[in-house]
C-alpha cells in the first residue's frame, strides 16, 4: 500500500515540526502558532481546504527552516485554520525536488546554482 501523506522533520523557531510535503498544493502554508513572530505581508493568495472551503490568510511570509541540518528557506502564507507546517508544489519545484518513492526519498537542490542534491529521508503516514 502506497503511503498517503509524506512528511519530513523540519525545525521551526528551534522547535521540531511535521513538515508535510504536498505536490497537490500549490501554495506552501503553516499554521500561525508555528510563526507567532513572523513579518507578514498582505497576502495575494487564496487559499482553499481539500473540500473547497475557503481559509482565512493572515498574510504572508519568508520562513527559515532547518531539515537534516541544511537551512532553507520557503515563501509560505499564513493561517490559523491550519494545522502544521505544508510545503506545496511551489517549494518543492524551486527546489528541483524529484520524489523517489521507491527508496523514500526526496532529494533537492538548494537553488539553482547548487549543483550538489540534498537527499531528506522521509517517513509516511498512512
Amino acid at each position: 500500500m502506497s503511503p498517503t501523506k509524506i512528511y519530513v522533520t523540519a525545525e521551526v523557531n528551534g522547535e521540531p515540526v511535521k513538515c508535510l510535503l504536498d505536490s497537490g498544493c500549490k501554495r506552501s502554508v503553516i499554521a500561525a502558532d508555528l510563526a507567532p513572530n513572523a513579518n507578514l505581508t498582505p497576502s495575494q493568495f487564496s487559499l482553499f481546504a481539500a473540500n473547497r472551503a475557503s481559509l482565512d490568510v493572515l498574510g504572508d511570509t519568508t520562513l527559515p527552516f532547518v531539515t537534516d541540518g541544511h537551512d532553507f528557506e520557503a515563501d509560505v502564507s499564513v493561517s490559523d485554520q491550519v494545522e502544521g507546517f505544508l510545503l506545496g508544489s511551489d517549494w518543492l519545484e524551486k527546489q528541483g525536488a524529484q520524489w523517489d518513492f521507491a527508496h523514500g526519498t526526496v532529494p533537492w537542490g538548494t537553488n539553482a546554482s547548487n549543483s550538489i542534491a540534498d537527499t531528506v529521508r522521509v517517513f509516511a503516514a498512512v
